[in-house]
């Protein structure tokens, strides 16, 4: 298994677990804690630009010395932007997949609590 599907199975698993945290406490009416929900926001950013660094080494990108770094401080225009390049518009797809795992925890609670818990 090479680096890029590690990183994406990875973010698949700690997804699914914290989406599995967040439908367990948010079916009972607790929440998840602030700390928690911005390290999981933090690691799925970190992990999607691992990905996109070992990517682009497959892809034969043009990348600058600190490609990683721009990726995290710019991440929402330099995400697209590296996608919608390597692959036209089905990054953009691409781009909405990885924006769907980052939200994809939240939004299973949030339904969780709306017809499980509903007080």
């Amino acid at each position: 298994m090479n680096k890029k599907n590690s990183t994406l199975f990875t973010l698949f698993l700690i997804a699914i677990g914290m989406t599995i945290v967040e439908v367990l406490l948010n079916s009972k009416g607790e929440v998840v804690s602030d700390s928690t929900q911005s390290l999981w926001g933090l690691i799925s950013l970190i992990l999607t630009i691992i990905w996109a660094v070992a990517d682009s080494e497959t892809n034969n990108f043009d990348k600058p010395f600190d490609f990683g770094f721009l990726m995290y401080v710019f991440w929402p225009i330099a995400l697209p932007y590296y996608l919608c390049k390597t692959r036209g518009t089905d990054g953009l797809i691409l781009f909405i997949g990885f924006i769907g795992i980052w939200l994809g925890p939240w939004l299973a609670g949030l339904v969780a609590y709306t017809y499980i818990y509903a007080p």
